[in-house]
């Protein structure tokens, strides 16, 4: 018994040691982890409503859906468009997006902030051969995922091999196109 309890304490102790150690690290990381989604984000929204320097919360609606958050976009003392942080369900998992729709409803681009999607498949959501289909689509009617090459304004070739992730942000970019539609539109008009 007594070898036993010896060994134990020693287990005991090592892993002691390796929980304060990793959470030392934790909270040495998290601040520097924190400030860089903040800078990811920051980007994104500059990147996704070009020419807007100032991002303001708006408070969202009871019928957002996967509509995490939205910020109006301004640059110049007026208004440039919303940028919208959405949450749709890839393949992987939740994916994290945000979606920019200028003053005339169209949309100016998208970027990926976090996804879990398959490496060489739905991770190529964020390339511009797939994420280029959504720019300056304006907000009338939903856009369609096809795996063929498209035929209409409202259809988005999927990406080949990644159907669920390719329907995934074009359900999220159609969530942001329909609430600007029928929440922030007439705010524009005003």
């Amino acid at each position: 018994m007594p070898k036993i309890a010896k060994l134990g304490s020693i287990l005991f102790a090592i892993t002691a040691v390796t929980g304060l150690l990793l959470g030392a690290v934790q909270n040495i990381t998290s601040g520097s982890i924190a400030a860089q989604r903040v800078r990811q984000k920051n980007d994104a929204l500059a990147a996704t409503l070009p020419g807007a320097k100032n991002f303001t919360p708006v408070a969202l609606k009871t019928d957002a859906g996967i509509i995490a958050e939205i910020f109006s976009g301004s640059g110049g003392g007026k208004t440039l468009g919303y940028n919208f942080t959405l949450t749709p369900k890839g393949f992987g998992g939740l994916m994290t997006l945000v979606c920019g729709i200028d003053a005339e409803g169209r949309v100016t681009d998208i970027a990926i902030l976090e996804s879990s999607e398959t490496p060489g498949l739905g991770a190529r959501a964020s390339e511009p051969a797939f994420a280029g289909q959504f720019h300056g689509r304006l907000a009338d009617g939903d856009l369609q995922v096809t795996k063929t090459p498209p035929e209409n304004g409202d259809q988005i070739q999927a990406i080949s091999g990644a159907t669920i992730t390719s329907r995934a942000v074009t359900d999220a970019v159609n969530a942001a196109r329909t609430y600007w539609k029928n929440h922030l539109k007439k705010e524009e008009a005003k």
